[in-house]
């Protein structure tokens, strides 16, 4: 597989993690990308050096059986026969020479690119600190109907998400999901309930002002919440949440 073609497959399947994230997170989603076409690169470089071992001993043996074969008077045929055969392992020998020199120009080039990437992601962070991802921190959430209030706090690894929350009415427990091209999907799992809800909302970036809205569906009926309703959250400044 050709590293164009390895570089597509990976690209299609973390794009949807590039979306609405800040410069240093995509650089960091890069980074992850760049990491793993160098692996794939290393291990084709190590398959093609197998493979121009065992040609080369190959070609060793059979330079070896001509020069025996031509010092105890093998006929011309034979001698042809394996002169051809010597040339076509010295070719192989050759196109494994040729791939072997591609293979370590692209590991170098990939190898300068991430250490360009890490390098960057240092500067970025150097001049601003670490910057925040849009939806990792505390959030202050309602919830409709009913308008119950409360606290979750999120954090985003990449495209999935983890967290806790608590609402009024003693009701807390953890929540897992996803963040894809800014929209939230969250399960909410209740200490008293279990698998109590679903959430679904849009994320909203202005700046450092971030803000979820949308709608949730109950999973249990008999848990004695409503069967879905509206919500939304906005994120507390750092050091807000107190």
């Amino acid at each position: 597989m050709t590293r164009v073609l390895r570089m597509v497959l990976v690209l299609a399947v973390a794009a949807p993690a590039f979306a609405a994230q800040p410069l240093t997170q995509s650089l960091r989603e890069q980074l992850k990308i760049q990491s793993e076409l160098l692996r794939m690169d290393l291990g084709e470089l190590e398959e093609q050096r197998a493979k121009m071992q065992e040609t080369w001993i190959r070609v060793e043996q059979g330079a070896a059986d001509l020069a025996t074969a031509q010092a105890q008077g093998e006929s011309l045929d034979s001698l042809k026969l394996r002169d051809q055969d010597l040339r076509q392992a010295e070719a192989e020998l050759m196109m494994h020479v040729d791939s072997m020199q591609r293979i370590r120009r692209e590991v170098l080039t990939a190898q300068a690119l991430v250490a360009a990437i890490e390098e960057e992601i240092r500067r970025l962070e150097g001049q601003v600190g670490a910057e925040r991802d849009p939806l990792s921190g505390t959030w202050r959430v309602v919830m409709e109907p009913g308008g119950q209030e409360g606290l979750m706090s999120l954090q985003l690894d990449g495209t999935l998400v983890q967290g806790t929350y608590r609402l009024s009415g003693d009701w807390s427990g953890s929540l897992r999901g996803t963040l894809v091209s800014g929209k939230v999907r969250l399960e909410r799992i209740d200490s008293q309930v279990g698998y109590a809800a679903t959430l679904y909302a849009k994320l909203t970036v202005r700046g450092e002002t971030s803000r979820l809205e949308g709608t949730w569906e109950a999973t249990q009926l008999s848990s004695g919440l409503p069967s879905g309703g509206s919500w939304f959250a906005d994120r507390l400044e750092e050091g807000a949440a107190e």
